[in-house]
């Protein structure tokens, strides 16, 4: 017994050692991700996290992405991601002495990689979301249409998308525009949903972002020809239209004064912003806790979602006792009168992290290495043993395909057929448990989103006529 596990060691070394580390750093008592107090950075005990069980079966191809759009600063971690990609490639490539390939192996990397990032932009990943409670309205302030220059998706898209993450309601905040809220309340006359209409908007001498929520008009028209002057007079203009002011983004900037733009009439801020997490560092994050703490400020956690991703990691959860059965102007007027009468105490930014990380310089210098420690740490014990599971049947399925291919064809056995035989599979796979368990797809309407989507599909399938025409030519030339 003992020379025969020896002996499948000395054969498979990458898998057993692949296997151990994944063990060892699911057995330490790391904890795992879960609901935060983004202010305090606190666990959060009185709500309740959702996670779909397609999440757990498909953990290896779902978990990843989920991990990464958790990332505080996607840019730095992309461009580390990729550099540390690059680097395996001219190595193997300088190892094994293909220096002529390497400009194959390099293009190759590089298509690669690009497949990768379209894949977690736009696959319609299953959704986290929060348990309704009927003592906590779930909103979310800050979010996008086409009607935005930078937006991906219609208000039916994004109405959808909120449902499906779990909000109770939302803020449509198109850039200089309210169309989009318009849209969504149209579409929301016949339904329970309760999206309500808002607006970003800059002012002419203040670098900033503004969210004017709960507005019946546009504040600033197209900027910056109609922007207001000071924050002041844009804080009196939508307090006249009985709205509420949201300072946006601030943390981008680290020696802002919080305590100015209260006094200028702002009457939240922004302390998470899913589309924006980079420069909001521990001590900025202290400054904002201790001002909301001192002048009652809430602090609102955002989605800030255009359609880029299918993802997000943020609610705010509002203490309204039998939300569900006020109507949208009820609901409004509520959420609008807490944000103006500065009930900080009871407002709760939630996001879905892990708190314990290091976040310093070597931790996007070596960013590879740390995510495979936090990832596989904070692994629960189901997607673990989805891990243990697909990694056996891929190695199992590449060690059988290779025997075939020596068997018929040759004694070097092409990679390539086979990854793109199993990235098909694994895609068909995908699509048709969503369907069979009736997974609710993102409303098709004609957009880029739809496009890259169905053109994933029908390439997983054009992938597999490939690999059978492949294989019928490779049978011939064997004959021959």
């Amino acid at each position: 017994m003992k020379s025969s596990l020896t002996a499948f060691i000395k054969k498979h070394p990458y898998l057993v050692l692949f296997l151990a580390a994944i063990s060892v750093l699911e057995l330490l008592p790391a904890g795992t991700y879960g609901l935060i107090n983004a202010a305090t950075m606190l666990p959060i005990h009185n709500l309740r996290l959702a996670v779909p069980e397609m999440n757990h079966v498909f953990a290896p191809f779902i978990g990843i992405p989920v991990y990464l759009s958790t990332a505080h600063s996607i840019k730095r971690e992309s461009i580390a991601l990729f550099s540390w990609g690059f680097l395996f490639v001219v190595f193997f490539a300088v190892i094994k002495k293909r220096y002529t390939k390497l400009p194959v192996y390099i293009a190759g990397y590089i298509i690669a990689f690009s497949l990768f990032v379209v894949y977690l932009l736009f696959t319609p990943f299953p959704l986290l979301k929060i348990v309704p409670d009927n003592n906590y309205c779930i909103v979310d302030p800050h979010s996008h249409t086409f009607y935005s220059h930078d937006g991906l998706v219609s208000p039916l898209q994004n109405l959808n998308w909120h449902v499906n993450q779990g909000f109770d309601a939302w803020f449509v905040t198109e850039h200089y525009n309210i169309k989009g809220g318009i849209a969504e309340q149209d579409l929301s006359m016949t339904t329970p949903y309760k999206s309500m209409i808002g607006e970003e908007v800059r002012v002419k001498n203040d670098p900033h972002y503004f969210l004017a929520l709960g507005i019946t008009g546009s504040v600033a028209g197209w900027c910056p020809d109609n922007c207001p002057s000071t924050v002041r007079d844009l804080a009196n203009a939508v307090h006249k239209q009985g709205g509420a002011l949201v300072l946006a983004l601030w943390w981008m900037d680290g020696k802002i004064d919080l305590v100015h733009y209260i006094h200028d009439g702002v009457d939240a801020f922004e302390i998470a912003n899913a589309g924006h997490k980079q420069k909001l560092t521990n001590r900025v994050r202290t400054m904002a806790y201790r001002v909301s703490q001192k002048y009652h400020v809430p602090l609102l956690a955002s989605s800030d979602w255009h359609g880029w991703g299918n993802y997000a990691y943020t609610w705010t959860a509002f203490p309204i006792t039998g939300f569900s059965a006020y109507n949208l102007p009820q609901l409004q007027h509520i959420i609008i009168s807490m944000l103006r009468s500065k009930q900080n105490n009871g407002i709760v930014p939630v996001i879905y992290d892990y708190p314990r990380q290091y976040r310093g310089t070597a931790r996007y210098l070596f960013a590879p290495f740390f995510d495979f420690y936090y990832y596989f740490s904070t692994l629960p014990f189901a997607d673990y043993i989805s891990w243990v599971v697909w990694t056996l049947l891929l190695w199992s399925s590449f060690t059988l395909y290779r025997k075939i291919h020596t068997m018929f064809f040759s004694d070097k056995p092409a990679l390539l057929p086979y990854v793109c035989f199993i990235a098909a599979g694994l895609l068909s796979l995908f699509y048709a448990v969503r369907m069979i368990a009736e997974f609710t797809f993102i409303p098709v309407e004609n957009t880029l989103l739809l496009t890259v989507i169905y053109g994933i599909l029908f390439y997983s399938f054009g992938v597999l006529v490939v690999v059978v025409l492949w294989l019928y030519i490779s049978t011939l030339k064997k004959k021959t």
